[in-house]
């Protein structure tokens, strides 16, 4: 039975470079529609605005998205060296 040495064609999966701003800055986003989408519901209470309402209402499924992309960023750098993982994403 023959082994083949297969070191030489293996490499880290690290394509992407790194993320530190982006993910810094989709916090700040997250961080922002978040108070954005409590003072619109708060006002439309408070005034009986249904359009203000509505809106603080969708922007959570925004601040629902943020938590996602935030989620993601941290699962991508906490697994960015495992090699069961095909992505890359610069620690």
């Amino acid at each position: 039975m023959h082994r083949i040495e297969t070191s030489r064609w293996q490499h880290p999966h690290d394509f992407c470079g790194e993320f530190a701003s982006g993910e810094k800055n989709t916090r700040r986003v997250l961080v922002l529609a978040a108070f954005m989408m409590v003072v619109e519901i708060l006002g439309g209470l408070k005034l009986h605005s249904m359009a203000l309402s509505a809106d603080g209402w969708q922007m959570g499924t925004l601040v629902a998205a943020f938590l996602i992309t935030v989620g993601a960023y941290a699962f991508a750098r906490r697994h960015s060296r495992n090699a069961r993982f095909s992505f890359g994403r610069a620690s």
